[in-house]
This record gives structure tokens, sequence and C-alpha cells, in this order.
């Protein structure tokens, strides 16, 4: 990850002047003579405006304090911290320090999301919002297949909370089937919220589905676009549905893939964004782009199903 943030952080104007990691090789291979063994020593050597965490959830309460209390900004991978004790706490550090503290929740600033969400209300009352995230992560990094499902665990719920009116953090049921599943569920109001992460289920997919009583909306977060089918009900229309999606689909795609060409954004839509507007709050003294209350409460859900799931 810390490539394809150094990536997004030039994109967005910024000048990278330091690349830490114990293994001064890698570090070597993405910063030359920018390198570090340690973020100490990047800090007392160089002027850091943003300072990007890239590392184990595990090591993140560490660098994120050594940052800000360095005087710089930080973006940090998802999950923000371990718990959400160590998030408040980080997060008080920062309106200490005033300075900007941002987790990389990237779903909320691709262009299918932000349609979405501009449009919300054309889906009539939300009576349903799921996620099923499969994944092969596991595969590709060796992971623990728990410890990747909680490390996914904070895209949903970020997607949730900027949907919802109402905080998410409140009473969650979880169950975790096998190794490497997870099934979650809540009730707010008249809206049923799931997710369902799997490290088995094939082929792999990140979707989120919205249904209202007026449309349905499907979010494909692996390439950042949506498709939104109409509510009308008729034997027509039950008829044509499969065509009528598929179509959408199809054309959909093929503009995002243009749209994402013309950008040069070839992995991860929406984190280019994310980074170029923290940059803009930085550079003009203004709100995070991620509020701190929606990190807060991530947090919070993220703890209620872990707790859950482990019953």
């Amino acid at each position: 990850m810390g490539h394809w943030h150094a990536a997004a952080a030039r994109r967005a104007g910024a000048s990278l002047v330091a690349v830490v990691d114990p293994d001064r090789t890698r570090a070597d291979r993405l910063g030359g003579e920018t390198s570090h063994s340690g973020l100490g020593d990047a800090l007392s050597t160089c002027r850091v405006d943003v300072v990007h965490v890239c590392t184990p959830v595990e090591t993140h309460a560490t660098l994120v304090r050594d940052a800000l209390e360095a005087g710089s900004h930080v973006v940090v991978e998802k999950p923000l911290a371990v718990d959400e004790a160590t998030t408040a706490a980080l997060l008080e550090l920062a309106a200490e320090t005033r300075r900007l503290l941002v987790p990389v929740h990237q779903f909320l600033f691709q262009d299918g999301f932000r349609y979405l969400a501009d449009r919300l209300s054309a889906l009539g009352t939300i009576v349903d919002v799921g996620l099923v995230a499969a994944t092969a992560g596991s595969d590709v990094t060796g992971a623990a297949p728990d410890t990747l499902v909680d490390e996914i665990l904070p895209h949903p719920l970020a997607l949730f909370e900027r949907l919802l009116p109402a905080s998410i953090a409140g009473r969650w049921s979880a169950r975790r089937p096998a190794p490497g599943e997870l099934r979650a569920s809540a009730a707010y109001g008249e809206t049923t919220l799931w997710i369902a992460i799997t490290t088995r289920g094939r082929p792999t997919r990140n979707e989120l589905i919205v249904t209202g009583t007026a449309g349905t909306a499907r979010l494909d977060l692996f390439h950042g676009f949506v498709v939104v089918q109409g509510g009308g009900v008729s034997r027509a229309r039950k008829v044509a549905a499969p065509f009528l999606l598929g179509s959408s689909t199809v054309a959909r795609a093929g503009l995002n893939a243009t749209r994402r060409a013309i950008r040069r954004e070839t992995a991860y839509p929406g984190l280019w964004r994310l980074i170029e507007e923290t940059y803009a709050a930085v550079a003009d003294g203004g709100e995070a782009p991620i509020p701190p209350a929606e990190a807060q409460a991530v947090a919070a859900a993220r703890d209620a199903i872990i707790r859950a799931s482990a019953g």
C-alpha cells in the first residue's frame, strides 16, 4: 500500500520527502535517497507535512502518535487502530495538536458512491443496506483469515455511516461460521444492515446493495461504479429485469473504465481523491474529508461486531 499511497500523493501535488521501512531494501526501492529505517529518524531530518501510515494495524497507535506529536498530519490505513478506545485517544490527540487524522476509507470517494449518496432519496425509504465481500487476500498475503476479515470490516461500516442519518455504533449481532467467514447484521429504524465477508467464496467480489421502496442500487466497489434499478412493478418489467440490469452494468462499467483510464487510476479507486481532498484541507486549514465522529463510529461498530462474533 505504501507504493499506491506514494503514487496518489504525487498525483495530488505532494513531494515525497521520506520513505520509512524497517526493511531498508524495500525503503530504498520506493524512496531511494529519501529512505529511512525508522519514523523518528525521518521526522527529525525532514520537514514532513503529512505522514502516511501503511503498516500492520498493531503498529498504528505508536506511529500515529509520534507523527502527530511531531506536528504532522496523518493519513492512516484502515483500521485506524486496534480498537475504539485507542482510536478515541488518537483522535483526541489530533484535536489537541490541531492536526488532521484521516483513516483510509477510500470507497467513500469513488464516483459510484458519491453518485449514490447524492441521489439516495430517489430510492425512496431505504429498507435494506448490505455488503458482500469475497476476498482472496489471505491466499495472496498469507494473512490469517480472521485477521483479514477484521481488517476489511471498516469498509462496509464507513459506507453505512455515511449513508445513514443516525450513527451505526449500536447493537450488532454477528457470527463466524468458519475461519475467514463473518456474518453481521443490525436494525436501525426501518433499515436492516448486513455484512457478509468471506475468504473462501468465489469469484472475488465487493458489492454494496442498497434497497429502497422505489428502487435498488448496486455499487461495484472493486471498480467504483453504481447501477440503479427503478422500482416499477409489472410482468413486462419482471421479464426484462435481467436484460436491463446486464445492459446497464456493461454501460456503466465501460464509462467508469474510460474515466479511470483518463485519470490513470489503475487501482484502489477513490484513494487518490481521498488524499487529494486531505491535502487540500491541510493547505486551507479545512476540515478532514472523513470527520472524527465518523471515524469514531466506525471503530465503535467494529468493536461491537468483533465482540458479538466471539460469543
